[in-house]
């Protein structure tokens, strides 16, 4: 099973790659560029087969890692007046983004089905922390659906997390909520200092499995009320809070007198204990109530998730800079291929959400000016459409070999350092 994974995720970059090139020869058809061979894969052809009427050959090879749509003279001086440098300038850029543009519109589309099947998470509030003022202020109430903050709405692109992310203490919020069925704006909404709290998420699932010392069966409420009574410890020399804690209390799996007791880790792993440390918050527990997109609006709402996909993608690429994205996260082409196969046995949904993001990582990373892709190709034209000359033609292909070669070997360095992780090797 796992190997139809792989194969699956192969599939879906060389598709990524194929609607890629297809950019650049549909573009270059349109202005007239003579291309030669229009490839998927690379390495020895397996298959091959030249149009009569035009020379182009069509192609599929053996190594399916990448792909290209090869123009004639784009690395040398050529008379051919077709040939890709002696195009004008401004022809040539719109070939050399319009693989980019296939990948956003690529991305775009799948972004839609992706909120069509999914839809997004409206937030449910289920508890609040100890004291929390909003609570006790009867600002917020258990139940809440939270549609905006301060106008901007929940949005599969703009979660509740978000929109909260950047609020400084005691800041005010006006918070929009479904209060039983009536749409209600909730003014002096305050950012609070929260304390540390236990709760559990999964006592629905627990309920009839849990009973006390008289035998009684305990059910979900009073599951969840006695989480949250168990106060966190905090270790002042780790600097650690404690593994949750049953203390004196005694649980049971049965009704029987000689019943097996719970632990505290089974205890905590059945009904779900999650830890909410100190923080600076509104302090609310919530879960996600699925919500759906129609037709029209998931393709409205696609261009806004894929530009927040594409900043995210930036962020981390900012992050290799600053240290805020750790090595360990970027792979190469092999890492990525399993990486893909093992979100994709997660389900159809997982699936799904992975094609856009796939398609901005490859628009994103092609636009940008490193020596070898689309963005570095770009540069040079608009050198030479500036400055009325080219570069010479030796150097720039020095360049893109250079940058081909530094890229390459970043591809297997990073595949290798996730092998040396697998294998434990590194931390």
């Amino acid at each position: 099973m796992t190997f139809l994974y792989i194969l699956l995720a192969i599939a879906v970059l060389l598709v990524l790659i194929t609607v890629h090139e297809l950019g650049h020869y549909i573009a270059g058809k349109i202005f007239g560029f003579q291309i030669n061979e229009f490839a998927i894969g690379f390495g020895p052809a397996i298959f091959k087969k030249t149009n009569k009427k035009t020379g182009e050959v069509f192609s599929i090879r053996a190594l399916p890692l990448g792909g290209y749509c090869a123009f004639e003279g784009e690395d040398e001086e050529n008379p051919n007046p077709r040939a890709f440098n002696n195009m004008k300038p401004w022809k040539r850029l719109i070939v050399l983004v319009s693989g980019v543009l296939f990948n956003f519109i690529f991305g775009i589309i799948t972004a839609a089905i992706f909120l069509m099947v999914n839809g997004y998470g409206v937030p449910v509030i289920t508890d609040f922390s100890p004291n929390n003022y909003n609570y006790q202020q009867g600002l917020l109430q258990k139940n809440d659906v939270i549609l905006a903050v301060d106008g901007k709405k929940v949005e599969a692109y703009r979660t509740i997390s978000a929109l909260l992310s950047d609020k400084k203490l005691n800041k005010e919020l006006t918070v929009t909520v479904n209060r039983d069925g009536e749409i209600i704006d909730i003014e002096g909404v305050k950012i609070i200092k929260t304390e540390a709290f236990f709760f559990a998420t999964d006592t629905a699932k627990a309920a009839g499995q849990i009973y006390d010392e008289a035998h009684n069966q305990l059910t979900a409420e009073q599951i969840y009320d006695l989480v949250k009574g168990i106060v966190p410890v905090y270790n002042e020399e780790t600097k650690q809070w404690g593994d949750f804690s049953l203390g004196t209390t005694k649980l049971y799996k049965s009704a029987d007198e000689n019943a097996e007791q719970w632990t505290d880790e089974d205890f905590a792993k059945l009904v779900g204990v999650t830890l909410s440390t100190p923080t600076e918050s509104v302090g609310f527990v919530f879960y996600n109530q699925q919500a759906k997109y129609g037709f029209f609006e998931s393709f409205l709402k696609a261009w806004p998730f894929c530009f927040y996909i594409c900043g995210l993608i930036l962020a981390a690429l900012g992050g290799l800079f600053t240290g805020a994205t750790a090595l360990k996260e970027v792979g190469g082409t092999i890492t990525a291929i399993s990486q893909v196969a093992d979100i994709s046995k997660m389900g159809i949904n997982y699936f799904l959400m992975l094609l856009p993001m796939l398609a901005m990582n490859l628009a994103l990373f092609n636009i940008l000016p490193i020596p070898a892709l689309d963005g570095s190709k770009c540069v040079f034209v608009l050198i030479e459409w500036i400055f009325k000359k080219p570069v010479p033609r030796k150097i720039e292909n020095t360049i893109h070999l250079v940058g081909l070669v530094a890229l390459l070997g970043l591809v297997v360095f990073f595949d290798i350092y996730h092998f040396f992780i697998a294998a434990k090797l590194l931390i």
